[in-house]
Formats: C-alpha cells, structure tokens, sequence
C-alpha cells in the first residue's frame, strides 16, 4: 500500500508538462499546520435534568492545542495499556489486571471538563483515570508490577490505586456510587466548590441499594 501511494504521488508530481511539475511540488510542499483550523465548534445535544433548573451548554469549542492535547494523553494511556497486556500476559503482572484501552476518550473529556480539585471515583477500570489525574506512567506499571514505588505502595495493583482527590478503583460492583455520593456531601457540608464525578457501568445501574438511593438522596 505505501508502494502504490508513493508511486500515485510520484506520478502526480512528474506530470506531463515540466510547469505542472513544478506547480505541484509548489503545491505539496507549502502544506503547513498553518494551514488548518485553529479551533473547533461542537454541537451538543441537551441534557436531561433531575433537580436542576439549568444544564450545561450545547455547544462547546475546542482549540488545536487543546485536541493535541487530549490526542496525546489518549495516545499515551492506550501505548500504556498495550504495554500492561503484554506484561499480564508474559506473567510480570500477577493477578487481576482490568484495562482501559478503547476507553481513553471517556477520563480524558471528563478530565477536561472539570478541575484537579474535583473529585473522581470509578470501579475496578481504573488505569486511564489514575494517569489523568496526575499519577505517571511509571507509577502505574510499578504498581501493577506490585513493587513499593507504585501509588498504593504495589499492594492496590490493578483495581485500587489512588492519588490525591482521585479514590480509586473499588471491587465490589456500585461500591463506589454511594461513597462518591458521600465525597459529593462532603464538599456541600464544608461549602468547597467542588463536585464529585462517581463512574459505574451496566452492572452497577441494576444495583439498586446502592445506585439509586445515593443518587436520590
């Protein structure tokens, strides 16, 4: 394939007059960043609302910095988790191993929306969160690798690592609803404008006791 699209380049550039030729090289060659656009507009579809007189914006704009921002961050969790499948696979890394790879546009747009004094909590796929909210690369490995220089200390290892107003990574199906709902209540009850992000998935919805009660509550 790189063959015949170098051959299809190479017969655009030689072309059958010497000034087309010339025209075209012109052409490819001036193609720089400047070139494109310096942002973009996104269309958002309204939210539905419970409690709330006011929802976010439908609209949202983001810049070029911005996307090769996020593009580099996605990039690295995903080189990240390819990397950890390897090792769980060659056995360096024992036990349960829950990776994020496919998910990484999820903690990185949540990650963009809010604040480093937020707060974040989220099951047992914790990988992508964890590096989002400041823990390194290096860490994470070290932790799932089950070394002391990990961000539980190698003893969380997949599913329960933590940083700073980041609490995991928890087992237990909709466990982490209610404590985020407790977090949440926490920055209320001390008046910090802070807001708690608690992530669950499809099992966790069917958790009644845990995920509808700390939701209406």
């Amino acid at each position: 394939m790189r063959k015949m699209l170098l051959a299809a380049l190479s017969r655009v550039l030689q072309g059958p007059a010497a000034a087309g030729r010339t025209a075209s090289r012109v052409m490819v060659a001036s193609r720089n960043y400047g070139d494109f656009a310096s942002e973009a507009t996104f269309e958002i579809k309204p939210c539905d609302l419970h409690r709330l007189e006011k929802g976010p914006g439908t609209t949202a704009v983001m810049t070029r910095e911005e996307g090769l921002q996020y593009y580099k961050t996605m990039q690295t969790i995903r080189r990240m988790e390819l990397k950890s499948d390897q090792l769980y696979k060659q056995k360096i890394i024992r036990g349960f191993c829950h990776l994020y790879d496919g998910q990484e546009a999820c903690c990185v747009g949540i990650e963009a929306a809010i604040k480093p004094t937020d707060h974040v909590i989220t099951a047992y796929r914790a990988h992508g969160f964890t590096f989002t909210r400041g823990v390194s690369v290096r860490e994470i490995l070290t932790e799932l690798t089950g070394r002391k220089g990990g961000c539980a200390k190698g003893k969380g290892g997949s599913m329960h690592m933590y940083t700073k107003n980041f609490y995991g990574g928890n087992g237990i199906v909709g466990a982490q609803v209610p404590l985020g709902a407790g977090v949440a209540l926490a920055c209320k009850y001390f008046g910090k404008n802070e807001i708690c992000i608690a992530l669950y998935g499809d099992g966790a919805a069917n958790q009644l006791c845990t995920a509808h009660l700390s939701m209406t509550s």
